[in-house]
């Protein structure tokens, strides 16, 4: 292989796992709504997500801006925040390189785009890295551009070397593209081959348990979880972290395994140690409230999500699950204030108002239950399934006036 292919890939490849671990990112400005084909759903979180895959290759910024409203209408989708930090990388493609390579200001650059990440990793702890590829590409295609600019060689001809030998080199790269296109089986079999000699098993164990989880074989999620968090621990020890995988979310990510599997106790377990690895890890309490709610324990519900919303506050769809949380346990007057926090957060979000109504349903305020019912419809989808229960339970609260 050329020397070329080789320098490019040793620092994109490396660096190609990292990510920063800071609040998620919040736009100075909010983006306008991107334009949508006639008769498109204004209000379907999916619509927006469509169009950003559609451009995400060509038009990044307007694939960001997309992601950006998919998430606004639904904040609790993990893969709209995900889309998003990829097509923020993908906007610049200088600033990317800048990044790939190091730079520390880069890097500061992007730690709220990264950060996008992280944050849809706590709303969906087995999230794939679906569009890793397009990032991994990119920073070949400019380092290629700049490599053929100084050396007078072709820019298609150093790409063509490069992506050639990802695709035959060492067996964590081919598990990479096997994972994005699908090939579970391969995937998990080049995993499984490369992890006895890198030096980097925490983070391959932990892939290879994540995707066990995402198809179904939980037993074999856990022991690769399992075996991941013990090694992310050596790695710990002898400062040879290199991954985004944190030992918080490797814990939750064992607890959910557990109780998927009926087994509550040990899921409990997991998720008190990962807030003993972090007691910033607020999806932990999401996690034991969850516990909570399926044992009816009204006490536990409101502490560990008390908890939750003291660590973020300002996030909409915590304060929409808590206020579900505490309608369902007939808490009706404490649910009152959470469903409206979340409305003040995000206004475009139509399932507060929808649990909101039910709220003032239940406790006889009518007018303002027929309001909410109301505000919900011309927010909501068109296929969102609650607007015909919507639409009936306005028709009894008006017809009994």
């Amino acid at each position: 292989m050329p020397p070329y292919a080789r320098r490019i890939l040793g620092i994109t490849f490396s660096l190609a796992l990292a990510a920063a671990s800071a609040s998620p990112q919040r736009a100075k400005q909010q983006p306008t709504r991107p334009e949508l084909p006639v008769g498109a759903d204004r209000n379907d979180p999916w619509t927006y997500y469509r169009l950003a895959q559609s451009a995400l290759t060509e038009s990044p910024q307007k694939a960001a801006d997309a992601y950006y409203w998919a998430a606004r209408l639904n904040p609790i989708w993990a893969e709209a925040f995900y889309g998003r930090r990829i097509a923020l990388l993908l906007s610049d493609p200088r600033m990317l390189t800048r990044y790939w390579r190091g730079d520390k200001s880069a890097v500061r650059e992007t730690i709220g785009i990264d950060s996008l990440y992280l944050y849809a990793l706590t709303l969906n702890p087995f999230l794939g890295p679906s569009l890793d590829h397009l990032i991994l590409d990119a920073v070949i295609r400019e380092y290629s551009r700049q490599y053929a600019n100084s050396s007078g060689a072709s820019p298609n001809e150093v790409e063509y070397q490069v992506q050639s030998y990802v695709r035959m080199g060492p067996p964590e790269w081919q598990a990479v593209r096997a994972y994005r296109d699908g090939r579970y089986e391969e995937a998990l079999s080049l995993y499984a081959k490369a992890i006895p000699r890198s030096k980097q098993k925490g983070t391959l164990l932990a892939e290879r348990g994540r995707l066990f989880y995402q198809i179904g074989q939980h037993d074999s999620a856990l022991v690769m979880l399992t075996q991941a968090l013990a090694e992310l621990r050596k790695e710990d020890k002898d400062d040879l972290v290199f991954f985004y995988q944190s030992k918080a979310l490797m814990e939750e990510r064992i607890g959910m395994i557990h109780r998927v599997k009926g087994n509550k106790t040990a899921a409990r377990e997991a998720f008190g140690r990962a807030l003993a690895e972090d007691l910033s890890y607020f999806p932990a309490h999401v996690q034991l409230a969850y516990l909570g709610l399926e044992a009816v324990d009204t006490a536990t519900v409101m502490n560990e999500m008390d908890l939750a919303v003291s660590i973020k506050p300002d996030d909409p769809g915590i304060r929409y699950q808590y206020g579900f949380a505490l309608g369902s346990l007939n808490k009706l007057k404490e649910a009152e204030v959470q469903l409206k926090k979340s409305i003040e957060l995000d206004p475009d979000f139509a399932a507060p108002h929808f649990t909101l109504a039910d709220v003032y349903q239940a406790t006889g305020r009518k007018p303002d239950a027929v309001k909410e019912y109301e505000t919900f419809l011309s927010l909501a989808a068109k296929n969102d399934t609650r607007r015909e229960e919507a639409d009936q339970m306005m028709a009894i609260l008006k017809g009994s006036e």
